[in-house]
C-alpha cells in the first residue's frame, strides 16, 4: 500500500514553536492546524548542566519502575551516553531523552499495560557492534501523511532491510486523532493496526519532547542519528517516499559512505 499523500506542506497560523535550525528536505508533509497551543504537561527537555567532555557519563538510574511485567526486546540496553553539551542542530548531540512504551511492542502484544522506561542511551553503541544508525520517527494520529508512511514502512518490509544493516528505529507518538496528547491506548492502537503492524521501539511523547527538533509546521518528523556518537547527522519534515531520492533513500547513503 502507499502513500496516502496531501496536497503538500501546508503553513500554518498555529502550529507549536519548535527551537533549533537544521537542514531540511522538501518533502510532503502533514500541517498540525488542528493543534491549538501545546498540549497539557508540555515543557521543553530539560537540558541539566554540561557534564565534563572527554569522558561519557552513564545515564541517570530510573526513579522509579514502570508498572507490571516488561518486556525484554531484543536488545541490551546501555546506559553510559555522550557527554554534553547537548543542542539541536545538525551536528549536535541529542540530548539523553526519556519515554515510556515498548522496546518491542510485538513480544508485549501492544499491551500498554507492560510500558517500559526508555532512553535515547538504550540505543547508544560507541562501537557500532549493533546499531550504526538511528532513525527517530515523530507522528501524530491525526497525520494523514504520517499513518502512509507507517504503512508504507510496513508494506515494503523497510524496518527489517535496514535493520539487518545496523540501522534502529525509534517511534514517537505525540497526539491522538483529536490532537489531545497521545495516551497508551493510542500506542496501542498506532502501533497494532494491521495496516501498520509496527515492530521497531514505539514510545509515547505527549509532552513533545521532540518538539524542539522540528524545523517547520510539516509532520512527521524523521531524524537520522549517528549511534556511536548521538550526533544529529540528517532530518527530514514531512515524509518523501521516492526511492533513491527520498528519506530512505538518504539512510541508505550514509550507510554507503560507512561501507554497510
Amino acid at each position: 500500500m502507499g502513500i496516502d499523500h496531501a496536497a503538500g506542506p501546508v503553513k500554518l497560523s498555529s502550529m507549536r514553536s519548535f527551537a533549533g535550525v537544521l537542514a531540511v528536505a522538501a518533502s510532503v508533509g502533514c500541517s498540525s492546524e488542528a493543534v491549538n497551543g501545546a498540549p497539557t504537561g508540555y515543557a521543553p527537555p530539560d537540558q541539566g548542566t554540561p557534564a565534563p567532555t572527554g569522558t561519557p557519563t552513564a545515564a541517570p538510574t530510573d526513579s522509579a519502575a514502570p508498572s507490571g511485567p516488561t518486556v525484554a526486546g531484543d536488545f541490551a540496553p546501555t546506559r553510559a551516553y555522550p557527554s554534553g553539551p547537548y543542542g539541536q542542530g545538525l551536528g549536535a548531540v541529542i540530548d539523553n531523552l526519556e519515554f515510556i512504551g515498548w522496546r518491542d511492542p510485538v513480544a508485549a502484544n501492544y499491551d500498554p499495560n507492560l510500558l517500559e522506561h526508555i532512553h535515547l542511551a538504550d540505543f547508544y553503541d560507541p562501537t557500532g557492534t549493533r546499531t550504526e544508525l538511528l532513525v527517530i520517527n515523530a507522528s501524530a494520529v491525526w497525520c494523514v501523511v504520517c499513518q502512509g508512511e507507517m504503512r508504507d514502512m510496513n508494506s515494503s518490509g523497510t524496518y527489517q532491510k535496514f535493520k539487518d544493516r545496523k540501522v534502529e528505529v525509534l517511534g514517537t507518538l505525540f497526539e491522538d486523532a483529536q490532537s489531545n496528547p497521545a495516551k497508551p491506548s493510542d500506542l496501542s492502537l498506532w502501533g497494532s493496526s494491521a495496516a501498520r503492524a509496527i515492530a521497531f521501539p514505539l514510545v509515547l511523547d505527549p509532552g513533545l519532547k521532540m518538539g524542539i527538533y522540528f524545523t517547520s509546521d510539516a509532520t512527521p518528523l524523521n531524524i537520522v542519528i549517528d549511534a556511536r556518537t548521538m550526533t544529529i547527522i540528517d532530518v527530514m519534515m514531512g515524509y518523501d517516499p521516492t526511492p533513491g531520492t527520498g528519506f530512505w533513500g538518504r539512510v541508505e547513503r550514509e550507510l554507503a559512505a560507512r561501507g554497510l
